[in-house]
């Protein structure tokens, strides 16, 4: 049997489109295309939970940036609760006076939810000012949970 030349070629278009198709398909998930911050890192710490999952009690990490007067900090899955739908949460605080009067600015400085990835970013003008960046990871298979830490800086 033979194959016309035009119908070899539908079939490897046919095979490119589902190919480029996986290859979409298996990309990063949408949360993860907006959960970045802007600006250098300056400092982070990690999430640690009572019972070892997958190995690691290391549960996820929060990550804090700034740019340009504006602060973001981030809470991150780490890799052995990537993907996991977990309740987590981020918080960023903005302080009056040093690190001893602080608050949240803006109900959209703290975001608290069900994910799989992280939770924020979330963003606040502090120049010139102390924060507080407080860090959450639930993970519910487990009933355990690593966070409420809480770290700040100036600047």
């Amino acid at each position: 049997m033979t194959t016309s030349r035009p119908r070899i070629l539908a079939m490897l278009a046919a095979l490119v489109l589902l190919t480029t198709g996986t290859v979409f398909l298996a990309g990063p998930p949408a949360q993860a295309a907006t959960g970045t911050c802007s600006g250098s890192k300056v400092g982070g710490f990690d999430l640690y939970g009572d019972v070892a999952i997958n190995g690691s009690t290391r549960y996820g990490y929060v990550e804090v940036y700034y740019s340009g007067g504006y602060n973001c900090a981030r809470t991150v899955s780490s890799p052995n609760t990537w993907g996991v739908s977990k309740v987590m949460s981020v918080e960023l605080w903005v302080c009056s006076s040093g690190t001893s009067n602080c608050r949240l600015l803006a109900p959209d400085d703290r975001d608290h939810g069900t994910y799989r990835y992280y939770a924020g970013p979330v963003t606040a003008y502090a120049s010139g000012k102390c924060i507080w960046v407080i860090g959450n990871i639930y993970y519910p298979p487990t009933d355990s949970n690593a966070g409420n830490n809480k770290t700040g800086w100036c600047g």
